[in-house]
């Protein structure tokens, strides 16, 4: 079955029938590697055509399809398609016109690129006639200004809907595009044309050239300065196929939840500029990442749940009660949801929620209560292995209606086998599989990984014999790291915030003492230092590993992890964060007399 990206086309109301129609049969008719786009739903401007194929054996096609049925047309004036609608007589280009321009950009693209060298690809425009047979098309005279042969018509269409339809679509895109390719496109260079078609997927900046609108969250893997990382087509078909209602994404850790959300944001974002939106998370930090990131929309708000609240309380006059030790954030989350219920406060058409594990359920309901009436376009995203809070939440509790609209992410794409392997085998201690299948209502169920894409070292968990050392070990580490080259953010410090920053001070004077460039982005003493974590040059980030969560750096050091009197499975949550936001190399040092150093040890082997 062919790939429809969205992937809930056939069911969307938004979408006319005979379209729906059209995409029902190249998906029943095509092979699963064929990936078919829908283009409308977020292009404003009405420039795209409707349909473009990558066909890995063929090529590609873009087509546009004409809705209307023969006795409708009244023929061409001027080249331009005349029928009647609704009683009315309407002029358009020829169905070709639009198809063959964005063929034209597609094959320019393509010529330009670079990784493409070599590879003979053909590239054609075409049209789809669902509703009128080519007889029909013939006799209205089309023939003068399409080529028939070039076009898919009612037979092919109404074929393929009934299972039936594979060898006479097949004919029309071999007589479209010719004969096979001698050999299939390889996964590499579908990923490159991906990205081509669709530009706005590719998460990386290639060579330091940007598409407007490119998800430049993540860095590729070290090495791969050649080749180009995109959202996986599962991805892109999730984010551009949620519709509007309250949806959960839940996912292990490097899944692309937040590259699904952000993606998603700015699609909404682009295609109603008009309605304001609004994205919010847990962290300071991440909120700048994003904030920096989505700054060109001006619809798209963009900053951490818990400003959001503080500027509610303010809007309706009331006064913040302050965060106490021991309510998590409570009587903030209740005195804000009163706020937004008495009617102050900024309301959106859409709300992004990352993090959402991190939430009790008066806070989930604070965000459900930031939709403006009539509107439910909500999108939440959650791991439950990342809550180091151990808050208990519900969904339905917080007014969430997500049942039945629930997806499921578990390929990492984030860490190394290596480092997925050690982190799970620590969190879990081998008692979750990979195959185990979640319960979908179970807010608290943690979601076992599927296995990691990459390889590269194992992780190194050094147990030495007390914080001081600990110390020394951290950093000589990362001094040992700094002479490769490393990147502006390419390395992180991460260390748990119950020590205290007195501890992270210590890291940062052995840092500075050993001449090594870094940016503390949780310095207690410079309160606007986590939003401009997003612009820090230096090569070092040192921060709290709550102050991580939704980032990642290629080689991360973890230090001053737990110690006694902490709650233990917060502590191993948090281990566990911090291990995740490395790509390509992990370090764990700690102090025999740390409370997770035994299962460290264990982990590691």
């Amino acid at each position: 079955m062919g790939f429809l990206i969205p992937d809930n086309l056939k069911s969307r109301p938004d979408v006319s029938q005979s379209l729906r129609r059209v995409a029902g049969a190249f998906q029943i008719a095509l092979d699963e590697d064929v990936l078919v786009w829908f283009e409308p739903l977020y292009d404003p401007a009405g420039e795209k055509p409707h349909f473009v194929l990558l066909l890995p054996d063929r090529g590609i096609v873009v087509l546009e399809v004409f809705e209307a049925r023969a006795k409708a047309i009244l023929g061409f004036l001027r080249g331009r398609l005349r029928f009647e609608r609704d009683g009315r007589e309407i002029e358009v280009h020829s169905p070709l016109v639009r198809a063959e321009t964005h063929a034209a950009a597609l094959v320019a693209r393509i010529h330009a690129e670079e990784r493409l060298r070599g590879v003979e690809l053909p590239v054609v425009a075409g049209a789809v006639f669902p509703g009128m047979t080519e007889q029909e098309a013939l006799d209205k005279g089309l023939a003068s200004a399409i080529e028939p042969g070039r076009c898919l018509f009612k037979a092919e269409i109404d074929a393929g809907v009934d299972g039936q339809g594979e060898t006479a679509m097949l004919r029309t895109f071999t007589r479209m595009l010719g004969a096979q390719l001698s050999e299939p496109l390889s996964p590499s260079v579908v990923d490159v044309l991906r990205g081509l078609i669709q530009p706005s997927i590719v998460i990386d900046a290639v060579r330091g050239e940007q598409h407007p609108g490119q998800l430049v969250i993540f860095r590729p893997p070290e090495g791969g300065d050649d080749a180009v990382r995109v959202m996986d087509r599962k991805q892109e078909a999730m984010a551009k196929s949620l519709g509007e209602g309250h949806r959960v994404i839940r996912g292990v850790a490097g899944s692309g939840k937040t590259l699904i959300l952000v993606y998603r944001a700015r699609l909404v974002a682009e295609a109603f500029p008009e309605r304001r939106f609004l994205l919010t998370c847990f962290t300071k930090t991440l909120a700048g990442q994003l904030a920096s990131l989505l700054a060109d929309l001006p619809n798209l708000a963009v900053k951490h749940l818990d400003g959001v609240m503080a500027n509610v309380i303010r809007a309706a006059g009331m006064r913040h009660p302050g965060y106490g030790q021991d309510d998590q954030g409570e009587l903030v989350a209740r005195t804000a949801l009163q706020a937004i219920r008495s009617g102050r406060g900024q309301r959106y058409h859409g709300v992004f929620l990352d993090e959402a594990q991190d939430f009790g359920t008066t806070a989930l309901q604070f965000v459900v209560s930031l939709l403006e009436a009539g509107s439910d376009d909500l999108v939440i995203v959650a791991d439950a292995a990342q809550n180091i809070f151990r808050r208990k939440f519900s969904w339905k509790q917080a007014g969430i209606q997500a049942q039945g609209r629930t997806r499921i992410l578990k390929t990492n794409y984030r860490n190394t086998k290596e480092i997925l392997e050690f982190a799970f085998r620590f969190l879990t201690g081998g008692s979750l599989q990979a195959d185990d299948v979640p319960d979908m209502d179970d807010e608290s169920a943690v979601i076992p990984p599927e296995a990691a894409q990459r390889s590269g070292p194992k992780p190194e968990v050094r147990i030495v014999g007390d914080a001081r050392e600990t110390v020394r070990a951290t950093v000589d580490k990362v001094a040992a790291w700094i002479p490769k080259g490393a990147q502006p953010r390419s390395v992180a410090v991460l260390y748990a915030s119950s020590h205290g920053p007195a501890a992270a001070e210590g890291v940062a004077a052995a840092l500075r003492a050993g001449g090594v460039p870094a940016f503390w982005a949780t310095d207690p003493r410079d309160k606007n230092a986590k939003m401009r974590h997003a612009s820090a040059r230096e090569p070092v980030i040192l921060c709290t590993i709550h102050s991580a969560k939704g980032l990642e750096f290629p080689r991360v050091a973890l230090c001053e992890l737990g110690r006694a009197g902490d709650d233990a499975e917060s502590a191993r949550k948090l281990a566990y964060v911090g291990m995740t936001r490395a790509t390509e190399e992990l370090f764990v040092a700690t102090d025999s007399g740390n409370l997770l150093a035994s299962d460290l040890a264990k982990s590691a082997g």
